[in-house]
């Protein structure tokens, strides 16, 4: 496999190297791709997690309906913390 990486991402690979926290370029691009699994997994674990949350909160009954009411109630709550300088949980943003 072939890669061609930014300069940028290259000089800092060839630094890691260098400075001796890898033994080669090639062990810190498996580092590399080694932690971005990690992270992945962990992403899918943690949604994994929130959709057993909202399953768990159906069967006992903890639902709300979604009426247009409701939507307009939630756009009405985003707008004034937007305006309120309150920044949307990460859990609600992509």
């Amino acid at each position: 496999m072939h890669i061609e990486l930014a300069d940028v991402d290259e000089k800092y690979i060839k630094d890691s190297v260098r400075k001796g926290y890898y033994r080669s370029e090639a062990e810190a691009v498996r580092d590399a791709v080694r932690k971005m699994r990690e992270q992945d997994e962990a992403k899918r674990m943690k949604l994994l997690d929130a959709l057993q949350l909202g399953m768990d909160d159906i069967e006992a009954g903890q639902v709300t309906p979604y009426t247009p009411d409701f939507l307009d109630q939630c756009e009405t709550r985003a707008r004034q913390n937007i305006a309120a300088g309150r920044k949307p949980s990460p859990d609600v943003t992509p």
